[in-house]
């Protein structure tokens, strides 16, 4: 794994699936937000050292990501009179969805041989 997919992997994408959310569910959580990017950061960095630990705490937040995901869905995607939100739709669903990928693909095995080295 080049040191571009490391980054990608450990850091960009875990941090993006947590927050892609319509911008106005994100305006008035900003510092909440700083703190999620450290912590995601801190865990990227626990990851390039190779704690499995850290691997595991990922794979358990992207899977906690999609079941909270999939609860919220229908609840704030659609009004009661069945009009569709279409910004929290198209950003839960591809939210989802890159949960989902980084669920599996983190749990192979060539994430963690690259994690030995």
């Amino acid at each position: 794994m080049k040191m571009f997919e490391r980054i990608l992997f450990f850091f960009v994408l875990p941090i993006l699936a947590v927050l892609l959310y319509p911008p106005d569910m994100l305006l008035g959580g900003a510092a909440v937000i700083i703190v999620i990017v450290l912590l995601f950061i801190g865990l990227g960095i626990l990851l390039m050292q190779g704690r499995d630990l850290a691997l595991t705490f990922s794979i358990f937040v992207q899977g906690m990501n999609a079941i909270i995901r999939l609860m919220m869905f229908f609840s704030n995607g659609f009004t009661p009179q069945g009009q569709a939100n279409a910004a929290f739709v198209i950003t839960s669903l591809l939210g989802l969805a890159l949960s989902v990928w980084l669920l599996m693909r983190l749990d192979r095995s060539d994430v963690r041989i690259q994690m030995v080295r």
